[in-house]
């Protein structure tokens, strides 16, 4: 079976960033993302991007400790140095990537090492569970021919 490129998956939504030099909160970054719909923020320094911050960091890192949002730099709050992937890679390589790096997200990076966009877990499920279920009608065709 082969596997898709991982540009072929990822999310269709734009990246969403904050520069790093911006000195914003996470009370800023929460914001950022109920505004754009999106479950993270990649970090980035002029263009470069250096780290990432989700929903669970803000939860775990901020929330759960009883912090002011307003009051934790984000900087203080983004996993860093940043889980990246080729766009051309496969599927089942940014899974190992994930599974080995303990994360549910990868900044997807172009040929010229610019952000193409951000792989999360769920869009590798959504891959995979197509795949299953393509398989399975594909089965159940076959066994209705050979039934006959």
């Amino acid at each position: 079976m082969l596997l898709s490129a991982v540009s072929e998956i990822m999310s269709s939504k734009a990246v969403v960033t904050a520069n790093i030099k911006d000195n914003i909160s996470a009370l800023d970054v929460a914001k950022l993302m109920v505004k754009s719909k999106v479950g993270s923020v990649v970090m980035v320094d002029g263009t470069k991007p250096i780290g990432i911050i989700t929903e669970r960091d803000i939860l775990k890192k901020v929330s759960a400790q009883n912090k002011n949002t307003q009051d934790v730099p984000s900087r203080d709050i983004m996993s860093s140095p940043l889980v990246t992937i080729r766009a051309i890679d496969s599927i089942d390589t940014a899974a190992e990537v994930m599974v080995k790096n303990k994360v549910k997200r990868l900044v997807v990076l172009g040929e010229d090492g610019s952000m193409a966009g951000v792989l999360s877990m769920s869009d590798v499920t959504k891959k995979l569970a197509k795949i299953l279920t393509d398989d399975y009608s594909r089965y159940r065709s076959l066994r209705t021919i050979l039934d006959l």
